[in-house]
């Protein structure tokens, strides 16, 4: 319902972008199809990200990364740990500016990131996923230091987490 409210907002030139681990590629392309939105959709899996990167060395042509104008990351939580290729491949799809900006003319690519399971184990986990689509020291989201760096720092100092994994003391 997200995505189909964007698009209605966005325009009817969306394009939306599922990344997810294979076995539950199937799931989303039945949900776009229930919400007859498939059309904006196309699919990655986790381990294809060169395909959106380098769309000419594939025989299944994606789109360029700023064509996109939504990035979906299902089981978001593969993508913790920033020394990763994996990590730098999504990072590269997720940061650049869309090549056309929605109808309200905002270019801004728009990133979601979904888990069911949350194994975040420290605050550099999940600040590690904000920096797939923001700079660590020139952020744009709304309530926050523009260094996120420096907000995330005395929460690490501090080292210390609560029994809920996504709730910092």
């Amino acid at each position: 319902m997200v995505l189909k409210k964007f698009i209605c907002e966005n325009g009817t030139q969306t394009k939306i972008l599922i990344v997810c681990p294979p076995a539950i590629e199937g799931s989303w392309r039945e949900t776009a199809v229930k919400f007859q939105i498939d059309n904006h959709f196309h699919y990655v899996t986790i381990g294809s990200l060169q395909q959106v990167l380098d769309p000419e060395k594939y025989e299944y042509k994606l789109p360029g990364a700023d064509q996109y104008d939504v990035v979906v990351v299902d089981e978001s939580h593969k993508f913790r740990n920033d020394s990763t290729g994996m990590y730098t491949a999504l990072q590269t799809i997720c940061k650049p500016r869309r090549a056309r900006p929605g109808l309200g003319g905002d270019d801004r690519k728009k990133v979601l990131l979904i888990s069911a399971t949350p194994l975040n184990n420290g605050p550099e986990d999940i600040e590690n996923q904000l920096y797939l689509f923001q700079d660590a020291r020139s952020s744009t989201l709304d309530g926050t230091r523009r260094n996120l760096q420096e907000s995330f720092k005395p929460v690490k100092e501090k080292g210390c987490i609560s029994k809920h994994p996504m709730r910092w003391q």
